[in-house]
């Protein structure tokens, strides 16, 4: 397992456990098995970005807050490209690498996420979860699925989606693409830590 992987199972579970709530209870909340959690809390497997959202709002937090230590709310921060933490599964089936582009913790409306993904290995699949999401085509090209809609996204092209609908990237074996993702987590109000 990578190192960002260990912190955010880490994380997870220190936050349902400051909580006092059960397994259960935050996969019941997050709409994920418990057996799914129990394995993420573990690091027996790697979380995608839409279930963790779903578990931000299960445990009434934001994204970020999964992702780095905390530190003083600012009103601007700036992280150098050599900063970033790239999130990648440690299995070869897993066709996602992640980086974070602000990977501070604190109260933020969105997340800024670089998702690379190849097409050789990834398995097709819609995704739901709260918020708001925008996309923004950077390198390659793939088919994005919302709903019942289709949409083929090469560089420059953009999507702004309601992410409740189903969705997510359709890719052919020979694609490699890479975009920026940028969602919100879907917390009505935003609290003070």
């Amino acid at each position: 397992m990578e190192i960002a992987e260990q912190l955010i199972a880490q994380r997870i579970r220190e936050m349902r456990k400051r909580r006092r709530m059960t397994l259960e209870q935050v996969s019941s909340k997050a709409g994920l098995s418990r057996s799914f959690l129990s394995k993420v809390e573990r690091c027996n497997v790697s979380i995608s970005i839409a279930a963790l959202c779903r578990l931000a709002n299960a445990l009434s937090v934001t994204m970020e807050e999964f992702f780095d230590s905390e530190e003083p709310e600012t009103e601007v921060i700036y992280v150098a490209r050599e900063d970033r933490r790239s999130i990648i599964g440690s299995r070869d089936t897993l066709p996602y690498n992640y980086e974070v582009l602000i990977p501070r913790r604190g109260v933020r409306q969105m997340q800024p996420t670089m998702i690379s993904i190849d097409g050789r290995k990834a398995k097709f699949e819609l995704r739901r979860h709260p918020g708001e999401q925008f996309l923004i085509m950077m390198e390659g090209e793939m088919n994005y699925v919302c709903g019942n809609r289709e949409f083929t996204l090469r560089p420059g092209d953009c999507l702004y989606l309601n992410p409740s609908i189903p969705h997510g990237p359709k890719l052919k074996r020979s694609q490699r693409a890479r975009y920026l993702a940028v969602h919100t987590s879907g917390l009505r109000e935003h609290r003070r830590h």
